[in-house]
């Protein structure tokens, strides 16, 4: 073993799964971003955790609206999310030059993702400074799944590229 630079060794956790958070702004824009720092944050009552640029638009809207989407995209919204990844909701809309789909949630105002492979509807439980972002602690207040999906998409670390996800039935509940 030898001594490395926090970011060499940090390049060691890819692949990783990318989730695109989803928010809402009081006049209903919708924003959409990339982010690879994603979890299960508890089991009862259940909640995601997302930690986001302190500076970063989502930022500001999951803060006024106390509420948010995540959303698992599926391989064939590779180029949607790269759009988002490289493009800000404050100077305009990513819904539309994107390609991505909207549909309705059941629980909260922020939509759902059309085609991704799971949108879970957050409502704010709480956040938590984290050096120069804040991690968002949401309480999924409802679930969808979209088994016509297909592959999930995942960051490489240069690339992003799908990853075969065992069926439901290979794993348990």
């Amino acid at each position: 073993m030898e001594l490395a630079r926090v970011g060499d060794a940090l390049k060691s956790k890819y692949p990783e799964w990318i989730d695109l958070v989803v928010s809402r702004a009081n006049d209903g824009q919708v924003n959409v971003m990339p982010v690879g720092w994603s979890m299960i944050a508890s089991g009862s009552p259940h909640l995601y955790a997302v930690a986001i640029h302190a500076r970063h638009y989502t930022t500001e809207l999951i803060q006024a609206s106390g509420e948010f989407v995540v959303a698992a995209p599926s391989a064939t919204m590779a180029d949607a999310a790269h759009y988002c990844g490289t493009h800000s909701g404050r100077t305009g809309d990513k819904i539309g030059p994107s390609g991505l789909e909207l549909v309705p949630a059941t629980e909260i105002k922020t939509p759902l993702l059309k085609g991704a492979v799971y949108n879970l509807e957050c409502v704010l439980h709480s956040q938590v400074p984290s050096g120069d972002h804040v991690i968002f602690i949401g309480e999924i207040v409802a679930a969808h799944v979209d088994r016509e999906a297909g592959d999930r998409l995942m960051n490489f670390g240069e690339t992003w590229a799908c990853a075969k996800i065992a069926p439901r039935s290979a794993y348990r509940l």
